[in-house]
């Protein structure tokens, strides 16, 4: 038998807390549904870039324990689950690997999928030379040289943090090279230009690239990928509107096409992946759910 919810939040990164933060405040009763832990990719970051008012000097994990425990304190509850699909149209039924939650509105805040080179060995060197997480994988190259996949500002955060660990850090972006983001740092490089292979035999050793002044192979024994990252909105009705990236089209105050469904964060279409811009994503989201089943009532 399903549970029931008056709002039901998939993701529990910045966008997904703020917003189960302002739903539960509001007097409603919420569940986060998140297959991994809470804070998203916040929680592996070092120390978090651009911080937010009154997070300056944290790290990613502290921060995301400190915005869980906002939402918890206000009334929300945390599903360890992963949703597979969310049907109705309003009211809604988001399944899970485990159970299926009946909610009166749903508030998307998946995020993105991690990134891809688009090549087709690389799936050989997941786990093997090839990550998406500097904080949980970059001790692994201390004193080695690495690669990041651009172009985002995540990409040249995580290339700065690597920099602190590894010998050597170049980071290749698809496009103009960020001006003054990297001043300071030696050992980090960045050039204007795409990764085209991956070679090795027991992992990562050789990275081939392509760039203004032809073809080139690094030396490099891990890649960490920030390219070509979607927004991870499978989960949402396929009735749903999105962009050409597959982001789901919101008004001003998170409403997507369908009625009770929302979207928060980097789900949405035109997000700027900071997580200042995230967390008022969440809490806009969250009051347009509360004005709109405070309505219905």
């Amino acid at each position: 038998m399903a549970r029931r919810w008056d709002v039901v939040v998939i993701g529990a990164g910045p966008a997904g807390l703020a917003a189960a933060r302002v739903v539960a405040a509001g007097g409603l009763s919420c569940a986060v549904i998140e297959r991994m832990g809470p804070g998203g990719e916040t929680m592996n970051l070092g120390t978090i870039h651009h911080a937010p008012a009154g997070a300056a000097g944290m790290s990613g994990g502290d921060f995301a324990a400190a915005l869980l425990d906002e939402a918890m304190g206000a009334g929300a509850e945390l599903v360890f689950a992963e949703a597979t699909g969310v049907t109705g149209n309003g009211p809604w039924t988001v399944a899970t690997d485990d159970e299926a939650h009946d909610a009166r509105a749903v508030i998307v805040a998946t995020g993105l999928a991690k990134g891809t080179l688009g090549l087709a060995n690389e799936a050989d060197y997941e786990g093997r030379g090839l990550s998406h997480c500097a904080a949980c994988d970059g001790p692994l190259y201390a004193g080695k040289n690495v690669v990041v996949a651009g172009p985002d500002g995540w990409a040249i955060q995580e290339a700065v943090d690597l920099a602190s660990v590894a010998a050597g850090v170049t980071l290749v972006v698809d496009g103009p090279v960020p001006a003054g983001a990297l001043d300071g740092l030696d050992n980090l490089t960045a050039l204007a230009g795409r990764i085209v292979g991956l070679a090795g035999d027991d992992g990562v050793e050789r990275v081939a690239i392509v760039d203004a002044g032809g073809a080139r192979t690094l030396e490099a024994t891990g890649v960490f990928v920030y390219t070509d990252r979607r927004p991870a909105t499978a989960v949402a009705p396929g009735s749903a509107a999105r962009d050409g990236d597959g982001a789901l089209v919101i008004d001003g105050v998170g409403s997507t096409s369908e009625i009770g469904l929302f979207a928060a964060g980097d789900a949405r279409a035109g997000a700027a992946e900071r997580i200042v811009e995230a967390l008022a994503d969440g809490e806009n989201a969250g009051r347009a759910a509360v004005a709109y089943l405070h309505a219905m009532a």
